[in-house]
């Protein structure tokens, strides 16, 4: 079941999270679990802006760590995956019904 490259992604507004030194920690307060992202996964979670698609964000991966286009987009849809899976992350919706 994985993503499509040009699917959209942003970040759950249920949630809340901070900066700590290099990581990044999010809380679920429905179910009050915290996950913290390495180095990797806090680049690609500032970067989640509800405008980018996986392989922009993987563009953006392989630019900063120096890592083959291929393994970015491999790395950058199992993250994303991982974060829907955790409802960390949600689609932004085709219809283009999300309101501001």
């Amino acid at each position: 079941m994985t993503s499509k490259p040009s699917a959209c992604w942003q970040k759950n507004p249920a949630l809340a999270w901070r900066e700590i030194d290099e990581a990044t920690v999010i809380i679920s307060p429905t179910d009050s679990v915290m996950h913290e992202l390495n180095d990797t996964g806090s680049f690609l979670w500032k970067n989640i802006d509800g405008q980018r698609s996986a392989a922009e964000l993987a563009e953006l991966l392989a630019e900063s760590y120096e890592v083959t286009p291929d393994v970015a987009l491999n790395d950058t849809q199992a993250l994303l995956e991982e974060m829907s899976t955790r409802k960390l992350v949600v689609p932004v919706s085709a219809s283009g019904g999300e309101s501001r």
